[in-house]
């Protein structure tokens, strides 16, 4: 059989092969998978299905046989087809202890020591050590580095670290990092205050929803990497770590460059994506067109003024004078934009003045305060959709007919099974939920916070065709049908007798049951 041939075959028959075979052995597979995942040798070659396989490992050899592939672990470096479907999966060889109060129910990769330093790298038990021993001075330091790190040494500098003004004195790697090459440090945000004082002062006093908060607070202490496996938070924790810790995460290393902090490309490296959609609404702006259209020509070592720059950037808006304390030009703390406050309110006077002065650069004060006042109305008519689907979906859950119900899911975090949109007993989570709670929590976190920061940066594409209120009424619609669907179904079941009970892969999976909550649940008895 030609190759062209066969790999067309293959493309049209596979997929039928795998609905016959997961057709076939779909309740052995929901049995199998409720019981725990065994760990120990793999079976190096299968050629036929055995009759019992311990754990839940009878999924992955079903599906070796189809694909005439071995069953493995997804660590040996072999190529595991059709989604590694043969595979199975092995945890990270090496992990961290947590931190804080609750640093006792997760761990975190070795990725963490370069984000919390002060924590980790810093100290002898997570320090990844050095090949090369002794003290070395600056100089030392540049000459070794030039052959074997070209870049930050050029990058050093171009800094004025490196290359500092008349009567300012050389700062050094031996200042940042220390002397002893075994005992190498990574500076924290507090080592750079010993300089930048007014600087520090600006991070460290900033409020909840500040960089100063962005990882001890929301993450450590109540965030949602409690119950995930280590190598899914990585990102979350990288971001907000970095944020808080370190002032590189503005100002990367080693240039530690001002021009290059003021430019809101730095800041959509943390403030985009879901939840976060501040650096795509600001560069749907007229502002951020100009930006994008001119910004190449603009002097960046200046400081942020209206006479200075034809837009504000984030750190105009943000950060003016220098200003680190990025919660100063806020209103009030609203969980990203997840809770409901009216900003033009009385007893924001003084905080809605100055963004009022802040916009007067260009614009004139009625201007700016007739777009604050259509974000204002905007924002909290975004909230009377979100209360519409929530009575919906409540009245779902009081006549117990949400599926599944919290009570046939995994637990949360907690050990506890509970309606994760409750004010005060749910968790908000947008995993291990129904589909409703899901769509619902969506609508929430992803698009009333986003219809807010849109309208705050005056973004026009997004609030209406984009992701925000167009895309707040299909949620709408979308949550009023699956829940046409549950009632309905719910009726004929009862015409008919029938007592629906959740299916079990609801609770239990290959990935389900790394969650932390089933660990919660076992210490609680």
């Amino acid at each position: 059989m030609n190759k062209p041939y066969f790999n067309a075959l293959q493309t049209c028959i596979f997929p039928v092969l795998f609905i016959v075979a997961l057709s076939t052995h779909s309740l052995a597979y929901e049995y199998e998978s409720a019981i725990p995942q065994v760990s120990g040798a793999p079976f190096a070659k299968t050629t036929a299905t055995p009759h019992w396989i311990p754990g839940n490992m009878r999924f992955r050899h079903e599906m070796a046989d189809l694909l005439g592939e071995k069953v493995g672990p997804d660590d040996s470096g072999d190529v595991y087809n059709a989604g590694g479907l043969a595979g199975y999966y092995t945890g990270p060889k090496e992990l961290f202890p947590g931190k804080g109060k609750f640093g006792h129910l997760y761990r975190f990769l070795p990725l963490i020591r370069w984000y919390d330093p002060a924590y980790y790298f810093n100290q002898a038990n997570f320090h990844p050590g050095s090949t090369v021993a002794g003290e070395f001075t600056n100089e030392q330091c540049v000459a070794c580095h030039t052959a074997e790190n070209p870049g930050i040494v050029a990058q050093w500098r171009q800094s004025k670290h490196g290359t500092p003004s008349e009567g300012k004195e050389v700062v050094g790697c031996d200042r940042c990092h220390g002397r002893n090459h075994e005992k190498l440090i990574m500076p924290t945000y507090t080592l750079c205050g010993e300089c930048h004082e007014k600087q520090m002062k600006g991070h460290t006093d900033g409020g909840r929803g500040s960089h100063a908060h962005a990882y001890h607070l929301e993450l450590i202490d109540q965030g949602c990497q409690m119950e995930k496996p280590a190598e899914e938070t990585a990102a979350c924790l990288a971001c907000h770590a970095i944020a808080e810790n370190r002032c590189d995460g503005c100002h990367t290393r080693h240039r530690f460059s001002v021009a290059e902090a003021r430019k809101p490309t730095s800041c959509g490296v943390c403030h985009s994506g879901p939840e976060q959609y501040e650096h795509e609404m600001y560069m749907q702006s007229y502002h951020g067109m100009i930006y994008q259209g001119e910004g190449q020509t603009w002097d960046w070592s200046k400081p942020l003024n209206s006479k200075n720059y034809v837009v504000p950037t984030c750190a105009y808006c943000h950060m003016q004078d220098g200003e680190h304390n990025v919660a100063k030009s806020s209103t009030v703390y609203t969980y990203m934009g997840t809770s409901l406050v009216d900003r033009g309110a009385y007893r924001y006077k003084a905080t809605r003045d100055a963004w009022i002065t802040t916009c007067k650069g260009c614009h004139s004060p009625r201007f700016a305060r007739d777009h604050l006042t259509a974000m204002d109305e905007a924002v909290k008519l975004s909230f009377t959709k979100y209360r519409e689907a929530m009575l919906i979906v409540t009245a779902l859950y009081n006549d117990n007919l949400i599926d599944p119900m919290p009570t046939d899911l995994a637990p949360d975090s907690r050990g506890h099974n509970v309606f994760s949109l409750m004010p005060g007993k749910g968790e908000m989570r947008k995993y291990n939920v129904s589909n409703i709670e899901r769509l619902t929590y969506e609508m929430l976190v992803d698009i009333v916070g986003a219809i807010y920061k849109a309208k705050a940066h005056n973004a026009y594409y997004s609030p209406i065709y984009g992701y925000w209120e167009w895309a707040q009424d299909r949620w709408l619609l979308q949550i009023k049908d699956e829940a046409s669907k549950l009632k309905r179904f719910a009726e004929i079941e009862e015409k008919l007798g029938i007592k629906h009970t959740a299916y079990p892969f609801w609770k239990h999976g290959e990935y389900t049951d790394m969650l932390l909550g089933w660990k919660r649940k076992e210490w609680g008895k």
